[in-house]
């Protein structure tokens, strides 16, 4: 092996986890994994001069896994009775969508919609809760108050968007998420 390949090598094994996540990811099945992480590694050497080694390889190593996988994923669930077919593309698409970024802009401007009808009190803590991600102890030190205050405080927030947002969806004609 030359020093390009063993660093390549060394790459593939720092990012072996990832790569493991990501096929598993992209195809759930018992055993696949390892099929998968080692297809990446073989075409991942074979091309290895081809690579620029001292940039991050997560990104080439994601959608390398990524087409292994699926190609795999059909392989093995074309020989599978149609239900089990149909079911396997289904947790395919999930986990593609799951990429995706949201499709829900317009649920999203409800919901920021509603943030804004808030009380200046209430859009703090949202804002310190799940924008900062502060936990709700932290925040109860920094505002003066009991943790279980916060969270009771949190909790009618978020009883007060669910209701705004149902009511600004079906006076829209929509479907409330909340």
């Amino acid at each position: 092996m030359n020093t390009h390949e063993t660093q390549a090598a060394q790459v593939f094994l720092a990012h072996h986890d990832f790569v493991r996540g990501v096929a598993l990811k992209y195809a759930p099945w018992p055993g696949l994994m390892e099929d998968i992480a080692q297809q990446v590694f073989l075409e991942f050497m074979a091309k290895e001069s081809q690579w620029d080694l001292s940039t991050d390889a997560r990104p080439l190593l994601a959608t390398m896994t990524r087409h292994i996988a699926l190609r795999q994923w059909r392989e093995r669930t074309k020989q599978q009775p149609e239900v089990v077919q149909k079911l396997a593309d289904h947790i395919r698409l999930l986990a593609e969508e799951r990429e995706a970024p949201p499709r829900y802009e317009e649920e999203i401007s409800v919901l920021r919609s509603c943030l804004q009808k808030l009380p200046e009190k209430s859009r703090e803590l949202v804002e310190l809760y799940y924008y900062n991600d502060i936990g709700t102890p932290q925040i109860a030190d920094q505002i003066n108050m009991k943790a279980d205050t916060v969270c009771r405080a949190l909790s009618r927030v978020r009883e007060k968007l669910r209701e705004c947002i149902e009511r600004t969806t079906a006076s829209q004609g929509g479907h409330a998420h909340a």
